[in-house]
């Protein structure tokens, strides 16, 4: 009889483990998930909220906060920009476009499609003298190859003529380690 009863607590004992174990294992799932985020369900508004105050002098027209940032394979981070309109209230574009990758400071070569991702808000509206912050998001996927890429950062202004260049081209860069 005594040794039925070790039987059933050893047995009771190890059941309790195992669904402790396995409620441990639940809950790694579940908080790794949650975590998971990806450049495709965060909307444009989102990111413009993520990069908060840009540090920039009150001359620029064009503001990059931090033009340059390390980007693990398979994750993604948020670039900042500030436009600031100096002319009367317009329209004006934004186009963000890959145009290089450096490798072990060799040439320049092209990007190959998919291996950065960008997603931002294309078109927006200032007022006069108004500023707008927007947000960048940049995606590396898992198999980019490591190095530095280019992203070529073109903002004109939408006039009755056309479209403008306004300040410049910028540059953004993405060192994938």
């Amino acid at each position: 009889m005594k040794k039925g009863i070790e039987l059933s607590l050893n047995f009771l004992v190890t059941i309790i483990i195992a669904l402790v174990i396995f409620g441990f294992g639940v809950r790694f799932i579940y908080t790794l998930a949650a975590q998971a985020i990806d450049l495709e369900s965060i909307t444009t508004d989102e990111l413009d909220n993520k990069i908060g105050q840009l540090l920039c002098e009150s001359t620029d027209r064009v503001c990059i906060g931090m033009d340059k940032k390390t980007i693990q394979k398979g994750k993604f981070d948020v670039f900042g920009i500030k436009v600031i309109n100096i002319n009367r209230g317009s329209d004006f574009e934004m186009l963000i476009s890959p145009t290089g990758h450096i490798k072990n400071n060799g040439p320049i070569m092209p990007v190959d499609p998919g291996k950065i991702k960008i997603k931002y808000r294309q078109n927006f509206f200032i007022d006069r003298n108004g500023e707008e912050s927007l947000g960048v998001g940049v995606e590396v996927s898992k198999d980019a190859k490591s190095g530095m890429y280019i992203l070529d950062v073109d903002i004109k202004q939408i006039t009755s003529t056309g479209a403008e260049p306004y300040a410049g081209l910028h540059k953004l860069y993405v060192e994938v380690p």
